[in-house]
């Protein structure tokens, strides 16, 4: 008699596992809260779907301590990028690498991602049931449980949170979930004066005075703070450190593309008629170079030679160190991802239980999360995979 496995959430981690114990000779069903299974695939990559990344691993997942990272990569080696973009293929999506090493579909389409895991489902006999509230676990049948309920992040695609209420009902303890890849908000009334500004900008984290990481790319100005991938790259650090009652702060330098020979010898000399407004709006957006010149109360009409050499040059390193206190993180509604979530510890090497034996726990609900590029998708997938798979043919 074939082993009947229950799968809760079908969103990216729960239809592998679901696809990878059917192959295995299970009878699998899925139970997916909202109208559909998949809707938050469909959000990934803008609409489409960074699959996975093969430029490495190390270095590109968070989580409580060393030994859940090792747990974490240990998984991530078993089942990596290249298994994922063979996964993918068997099943009829064919994908291209981009520079950073992003793997996406050919058609740069999510959908055909969902569509071909839905295919896959239904090719196998797995039932999916949508609209499926679970409450309590006493009431899921089966011989295997496995739980892919994902996170907080982006809860209107069903990643309510529902799923820690879950674990914590079978013993786990929950690391606090936290917003992850999503924009800081910052002190200040001037943001308003510069939102909407794209520019490309070095940005580092300081964490009580002591820098914590360090990105560079397009940052994007908001009119309540910083947004953009660098500043998603940090953001679980940031969000973690205040939810800690720790001090923030980011340093911009919005000169990384004005190199020290440029600004070489006497500015006078060179653009001693130019105003200062006009000089730094040579260097930086106009939208910054106005904001310096109103912080130091300049008139519009001061030339480089009225401020005098020390002062532009001292509104110049004002660009490169450009600072602002961090607030907050904005809202899971506005997250890619959440950090936290249930301890490596509390799963085996292949994500089952210690606390529940017949349970397996997959995918956000885990405390890992990566940066952006494709590594959230991937440790879906890994989870899906090795739960799955052991789920349907585990001895006890």
């Amino acid at each position: 008699m074939a082993r009947r496995i229950t799968v809760i959430g079908g969103g990216a981690s729960g239809l592998v596992a679901a696809v990878m114990a059917a192959r295995g000779g299970a009878e699998v069903t899925v139970l997916e809260h909202k109208d559909r299974v998949g809707k938050k695939i469909l959000m990934t990559g803008n609409g489409r779907c960074n699959l996975t990344n093969v430029s490495g691993f190390y270095g590109k997942y968070f989580s409580s301590d060393e030994m859940s990272l090792k747990k974490i990569y240990n998984a991530l080696e078993r089942f990596g990028a290249d298994d994922t973009v063979k996964f993918f293929r068997d099943i009829g999506v064919f994908t291209k690498e981009k520079r950073d090493g992003g793997i996406y579909p050919v058609s740069e389409q999510a959908s055909c991602v969902l569509d071909a895991l839905r295919s896959e489902c239904a090719q196998l006999g797995v039932k999916i049931i949508t609209n499926a509230d679970v409450s309590n676990l006493r009431s899921v049948r089966g011989d295997r449980l496995i739980l892919a309920a994902g996170g907080k992040a982006a809860p209107s695609t069903g990643s309510d949170g529902s799923g820690y209420a879950l674990a914590k009902g079978l013993g786990h303890s929950i690391v606090t979930p936290l917003p992850a890849l999503v924009q800081l908000r910052c002190e200040g009334d001037f943001f308003k004066s510069v939102a909407g500004v794209r520019a490309q900008a070095g940005i580092a984290l300081y964490i009580d005075g002591k820098k914590a990481a360090c990105e560079e790319g397009e940052l994007q100005l908001t009119d309540y703070g910083i947004s953009g991938i660098p500043v998603f790259q940090f953001s679980r650090l940031a969000a973690r450190a205040l939810h800690e009652k720790k001090k923030c702060e980011a340093e911009i330098n919005f000169m990384t593309q004005v190199s020290e020979k440029d600004l070489g010898g006497p500015l006078e000399e060179r653009y001693g008629g130019k105003t200062v407004e006009a000089l730094l709006g040579g260097m930086v957006h106009k939208k910054i170079a106005s904001l310096i010149c109103r912080r130091h109360k300049l008139d519009s009409r001061q030339t480089v030679s009225d401020a005098g050499e020390k002062r532009v040059r001292k509104y110049i390193d004002e660009l490169k160190h450009f600072r602002v206190k961090i607030t907050s993180a904005n809202s899971f509604d506005n997250a890619q991802v959440c950090s936290g979530g249930v301890p490596l510890g509390e799963v085996s090497d292949c994500f089952r239980s210690l606390k529940a034996p017949n349970v397996y726990i997959v995918g956000e609900l885990l405390d890992c999360d990566g940066i952006c590029g494709g590594y959230n998708l991937q440790w879906a997938w890994t989870t899906g995979v090795i739960a799955g798979r052991n789920a349907a043919n585990d001895n006890d």
